[in-house]
């Protein structure tokens, strides 16, 4: 101990956290030796020194400022979903009113941009036989070599958002590719475990961050299994 006092530049680490475990596991220490209290200071700025209260009150309203940001985060990410889920049921129930498969169509695309930020709105749809998709050539007619750059999405049955291959740009974006510098693609399908997918949408910004890897795709998968649905009342399938 009188190591310790002569050269207070030496630290004894176990003891020092010793000390630690039994200021934690009795925090009214301080409460019963106030003695202690009014002679202790803590260093807060060059020029001067705040007593070990003032710092805990310090540490406490910083603390009460983080919790009160991340509940603003919260509320905020509440507010948008909220707004967001307004608009794909509006969407949805438009599509529903759709008199006919051209509506239905320009509809999707319409709305997803207006409503939804979206700077380009494709739809590619797989060979069904449909004759009104007769009409349609760009819907349907693709390749082996296209429908092999989204095989691994098409599979997945689930949305993916995030920077697109360059084969993946020509597929869909050919005419857009200055607007497509983020993209989700949609895989048309019922649900996750359907056997069948229809098609693929794909949503493309200018915004190299508006469509991000690791975002939530629960929206997207929604608008899939309804779109999905009202497409093959059109389709006949």
């Amino acid at each position: 101990m009188s190591n310790r006092q002569e050269n207070p530049i030496t630290v004894d680490k176990e003891f020092e956290r010793e000390i630690v475990r039994y200021l934690r596991d009795n925090p009214d220490f301080f409460e019963r030796h106030l003695d202690l209290l009014a002679d202790m200071l803590l260093p807060h700025q060059p020029q001067g020194a705040v007593s070990l209260i003032e710092r805990q009150v310090t540490v406490l309203r910083d603390q009460k400022q983080e919790l009160k940001q991340r509940l603003q985060q919260l509320t905020d990410y509440a507010r948008q979903n909220e707004d967001l889920s307004s608009r794909l049921n509006k969407l949805i129930l438009d599509l529903l009113d759709a008199d006919d498969f051209e509506s239905l169509l320009n509809l999707i695309q319409q709305r997803l941009k207006s409503d939804f930020e979206a700077d380009a709105v494709v739809i590619r749809l797989f060979n069904s036989g449909a004759p009104v998709l007769k009409a349609h050539p760009d819907l349907m007619d693709w390749s082996e070599p296209a429908l092999g750059a989204f095989e691994k999405v098409i599979s997945g049955r689930k949305p993916v958002c995030g920077n697109l291959k360059p084969g993946q740009l020509d597929a869909l974006f050919n005419d857009h590719l200055d607007v497509a510098r983020s993209a989700a693609l949609v895989p048309l399908v019922a649900s996750e475990s359907s056997k069948q997918c229809v098609g693929l949408l794909a949503i493309g910004s200018q915004d190299p961050q508006r469509f991000r890897a690791n975002m939530g795709t629960l929206f997207l998968s929604h608008l899939s299994h309804v779109l999905t649905r009202i497409l093959k009342l059109h389709l006949g399938s």
